[in-house]
């Protein structure tokens, strides 16, 4: 796709974009769901008189949601296809690589954000670029991106990378688009030229701040198998088009569930908000009736009472007549029809089925039965199959962008490599490594992603540990050589040590024996005392 040199053609795309999102009415049900996850359920109701209880269904129910799609850490395992030694080194340097920038850019925290996203609104996205300033050689950034703010050229596509073009919307001050602008080598001209506009058509934006914000366009597209970008006003330029290194767009989408015919995904909420009102609805009416239907109804004989009855302590009433006669007498109210209780319990009972979630689940049962509890409980879980499986796709594509961003802009960087000694055994040394050399289309990669159980360190702690205790493997060194580094402090010193010493051990055991004055050889465990064998 060619690039565009006129920034109001870019800002006619992102209007081609922003209708396409009115007609989904994409804004209105982010804006409604967002509302009603967090309890503003009567927000809009013209009902002063009426009491406006939430009993809210869907927090507990997103909640829950999200912590089983994450309840296992995510593992990262980076492999060449074909069995190398060289291959496996730069596998394994990756991997390393990889994994530092994920806690770096606290990647894992952020997924655990946008899932709960991507239950409320839809979809979820992750943004990545390289920041020149950070750190000594600069790092690489994470950050969320709304989904209302996500263009997509061809909107009837859900994969990124097959998109001829996408833009971001970010809203700022003018200030600082004027800053960023002058920074970019923009003349004054056109710098005067960046004016605030009025496009709050995302969450929480339509507020009046009094302060003055720019749409800023940050548009992506790929030419002669590069990456290009641009940052622009309706009218200016910001940053004129510029061609990357990358060869990937460094977006990771994920649809809750993906639709037919359209990238944003369906939210989890969307289609029970009405269930939600009806038991607000209804619990507000029982409480009205309670309030006001609580005591008897009085009813007196006005031929007889002088004046309205009041209900004073102690007061004297007069009456017409013989006061021993009947006055008055309470009628005691009407009882509420258990029907409606019953029906917005229900109501609670099948929207929460609905959702994925039960008692069991939330813990809102009697532990009478502990393996019908875990049981109820993983068979609630095993509907989000697919939802973990496109968290663990957004992850591939996430470490993909990441490689994708060490090729091109950490050049050379000092790593941590291991290298083989003449007797096997590996040790650890500081050397400088090329990442810009490493050439991904020479070599095919495989990036495992997977709930890190399966590869955790820890598991593999406690296999070794089984290994070792069964007899399976007898051996130290063996044992030693498959523990991760982090759980033994100087691993490989200690390795080395336990190989001299077997070295010494194997010299002296193939040493002629020392005679004793007898003539006779010392007993064997004698002599393994002396050496320190024992």
């Amino acid at each position: 796709m060619k690039k565009i040199t006129d920034p109001k053609k870019i800002w006619n795309e992102y209007l081609d974009g922003e209708n396409y999102h009115q007609q989904i009415k994409l804004h209105e049900t982010v804006k409604k769901n967002e509302e009603f996850y967090e309890g503003e359920q009567w927000k809009g109701v013209n009902a002063p008189d009426l009491e406006k209880p939430v009993i809210n269904i869907f927090k507990r129910a997103v909640t829950y949601l999200g912590s089983q799609i994450i309840s296992n850490d995510v593992g990262i395992n980076i492999e060449p296809f074909s069995s190398s030694g060289e291959l496996s080194e730069i596998c394994r340097i990756l991997t390393e690589q990889v994994n530092r920038v994920v806690e770096i850019t606290k990647a894992k925290t952020k997924n655990r954000e946008i899932i709960k996203e991507a239950a409320i609104t839809g979809d979820g996205a992750l943004y990545a670029w390289f920041d020149p300033e950070k750190g000594k050689f600069g790092e690489i950034e994470l950050e969320t991106i709304d989904n209302e703010k996500v263009l997509f050229k061809n909107p009837f596509e859900h994969d990124v990378q097959k998109q001829k073009s996408f833009i971001i919307v970010k809203r700022i001050m003018l200030e600082d688009a004027k800053e960023l602008a002058k920074a970019n080598g923009v003349s004054e001209e056109e710098i005067n030229r960046i004016q605030p506009d009025s496009r709050g058509d995302y969450s929480e934006e339509k507020k009046d701040t009094g302060k003055s914000f720019v749409t800023v366009l940050l548009r992506f597209w790929k030419e002669d198998g590069a990456v290009w970008f641009s940052e622009s006003t309706e009218d200016v330029f910001i940053r004129k088009p510029t061609k990357t290194g990358a060869k990937l767009y460094h977006l990771a989408w994920m649809p809750w569930e993906k639709r037919r015919n359209s990238y944003h995904g369906a939210a989890v909420m969307t289609p029970y908000i009405q269930n939600q009102i009806y038991v607000n609805k209804m619990w507000a009416l029982a409480m009205v009736y309670s309030s006001k239907m609580a005591w008897p109804q009085r009813f007196y004989d006005a031929t007889k009472i002088r004046g309205n009855l009041t209900n004073k302590v102690g007061q004297a009433i007069g009456v017409a007549g013989d006061p021993k006669t009947a006055v008055w007498f309470d009628s005691p109210a009407g009882n509420m029809s258990a029907q409606v209780l019953e029906l917005v319990d229900r109501t609670i009972q099948y929207t929460r089925e609905s959702l994925g979630v039960n008692d069991a689940a939330l813990g809102d049962v009697k532990p009478e039965n502990t393996s019908a509890i875990v049981a109820a409980a993983e068979q609630t879980a095993a509907p989000l199959i697919f939802q973990k499986l496109g968290n663990h796709q957004l992850w591939e594509d996430l470490v993909h962008i990441f490689l994708d961003i060490i090729r091109e802009m950490y050049g050379v960087r000092e790593i941590c490599s291991e290298i083989e000694e003449s007797d096997g055994s590996k040790r650890k040394i500081k050397a400088d490594f090329d990442f810009s050399a490493i050439d991904y289309d020479t070599f095919d990669i495989k990036v495992n992603i997977g709930s890190a159980t399966y590869w955790s360190q820890l598991m593999q702690v406690q296999t070794m540990d089984a290994f070792f205790q069964s007899g399976v493997i007898d051996d130290a060194l063996i044992y030693l050589e498959h523990i991760p580094d982090e759980y033994v402090s100087g691993k490989e010193e200690l390795i080395r040590e336990l190989k001299e010493k077997r070295k010494e051990n194997a010299t002296m055991s193939t040493a002629p024996q020392k005679m004793s004055t007898q003539g006779n050889p010392e007993p064997t465990g004698q002599l393994e005392s002396k050496l320190g064998m024992n």
